[in-house]
């Protein structure tokens, strides 16, 4: 592969050479006093660049002798995954197409239920049983008021019959003849006193009657506190804490079923004058979003029948993933849940030209006895995640482990090429970006993908990583003769151009 590169390289020289008008090497003349001075420099304008693929990478702050990496791959959270299911058995209308992007609140799909037609009859029952309780509860009230009057009247009648017959019997003792009169009189308190024993017990039955009735309305004033609001035309009762009484045993069930709010349930629908609430009007029921996320998969087809509890589809988000990579057991000492960690994008992060997502370290509960390997996963920071940052997708994580290491300006082990005996690292040059600058790399420790530099470099400075090893031969030959490099990415030894 090298000799292959270097016959590459060689062809070019000469093609350039050829192109710029110049002569074979047995043919050059000798160069002149007017040549410019040699230098470490390389123009490398925006053709170039492109040409020879040529990328650069930031020179970082990386604490490399305390730095492991570790291979993984990224996994969806538990609760990025949503299933949603058919609360009611019934014909299903789909409102959604695979791989669809949906919102909170979205329809995803509506059901047709005989089930939701009998609770609403149910309710409907409801209502009318509960306005038929406190009407016939308001109804005793003028009852109860006639048996009162009925009853007063009987006791004003029955003392006036025992005071004539109290007057009766005296006159009897006094020698007149009232023997009749008092046997009247005693009847007629007799009778008195049967009637006024049948309005008695009239008023115990109808105290039977308001008790029991009292005890049904309680029953559904607290069962179903909105529900009675609604049929009776009075406002919601209000607790101790001054809420409002929302606990509705009938609506919250159909509210359940619906997958809406009691509110929404109760909501009037239509124009003002003819307005009901939604539960009366409610012809089929929506099935919304519950969270954002893409649909996964369809479990039935577009007018199937489905029965209660039954899968409809998924979603997932795609962004609610974590990382999880396998790490020795061997650096167990040195690992700590909350340390800080990075996740390389596939391709290795600045060195590849990305961005790498931080994240905490969280250490599995249980290690592998056999590989002596342990998980380790790395929960991304909050925010936006990059495209690559889906599950299934392989990369490694760099994890900080715990010491007094200090971080030292590191560079992309591939960045840096060897030339000879010396190691050769390419800065671009921080006035002019289509130049860099060729220096001679004071490397240190390395742990296979960074390498530290101890000098030449400053933080956020840029180095060639990609194109180095054309940049290396280019060099190479500019330090005896000079040269430059033509748009196509060939390279032209000598001052003309």
């Amino acid at each position: 592969m090298n000799r292959l590169v270097i016959l590459l390289a060689g062809t070019l020289l000469v093609v350039g050479l050829a192109a710029c008008g110049g002569e074979p090497d047995g043919e050059r003349p000798a160069p002149s006093e007017d040549l410019p001075p040699i230098t470490n420099r390389i123009d490398v304008p925006p053709a170039v660049r492109r040409n020879l693929g040529i990328t650069f990478a930031k020179v970082e702050l990386r604490t490399v002798a305390r730095t492991r990496r570790v291979p993984g791959h990224f996994e969806l959270l538990p609760e990025a995954r949503q299933a949603y299911h058919a609360t009611l058995a019934g014909q299903i209308e789909l409102r959604v197409s695979q791989y669809q992007r949906v919102a909170p609140g979205d329809v995803l799909f509506r059901i047709d239920s005989p089930a939701w037609r009998e609770m609403q009859h149910t309710l409907s029952e409801r209502v009318t049983a509960i306005r038929s309780a406190k009407a016939r509860l308001d109804a005793l009230a003028p009852r109860s008021r006639a048996v009162a009057e009925h009853a007063g009247r009987l006791v004003e009648q029955q003392g006036v019959w025992e005071q004539r017959m109290r007057e009766l019997a005296a006159l009897g003792e006094a020698g007149a003849g009232v023997r009749s009169e008092l046997t009247g009189a005693r009847a007629e308190l007799a009778t008195v006193a049967t009637a006024l024993a049948e309005v008695r017990e009239e008023e115990a039955e109808l105290a039977a009657e308001r008790a029991e009735l009292e005890s049904e309305v309680r029953g559904h004033r607290e069962a179903t506190p909105l529900l009675f609001a609604e049929a009776v035309g009075e406002p919601v009762a209000v607790g101790n804490g001054g809420a409002a009484a929302a606990h509705d045993l009938a609506l919250a069930r159909a509210a359940a079923l619906v997958g809406v709010p009691v509110s929404e349930l109760r909501a009037p629908v239509g124009d003002a004058q003819d307005a009901k609430p939604l539960w009366r009007s409610l012809d089929r029921i929506d099935v919304v979003a519950r969270e954002g996320g893409t649909v996964e998969a369809l479990e039935v087809t577009n007018g199937a029948w489905v029965e209660v509890g039954e899968v409809v589809l998924r979603t997932r988000e795609p962004g609610l993933v974590r990382f999880r990579a396998s790490g020795l057991q061997a650096d167990l000492a040195a690992l700590a849940d909350g340390l800080r960690a990075a996740i390389l994008p596939p391709g290795g992060g600045a060195a590849g030209g990305g961005t790498a997502l931080p994240g905490t370290l969280t250490i599995g509960l249980e290690a592998d006895p056999m590989a002596r390997k342990i998980d380790l996963v790395v929960t991304p920071d909050a925010g936006a995640r990059p495209g690559w940052a889906r599950a299934g997708v392989s990369s490694e994580a760099e994890i900080v482990l715990r010491g007094t290491s200090e971080p030292a300006l590191a560079v992309p082990q591939a960045s840096v090429i060897q030339d000879g005996l010396s190691m050769i690292v390419f800065r671009r040059d921080p006035k002019d970006p289509d130049k860099v600058i060729r220096l001679e790399a004071d490397v240190g420790i390395s742990d296979g993908r960074w390498v530290v530099l101890a000098s030449g470099v400053m933080e956020g400075d840029e180095v060639v990583h990609h194109g180095v090893y054309e940049l290396m031969l280019a060099s190479g030959s500019a330090k005896q003769q000079g040269g430059h490099f033509h748009a196509d990415g060939t390279w032209h030894a000598g001052s003309d151009h």
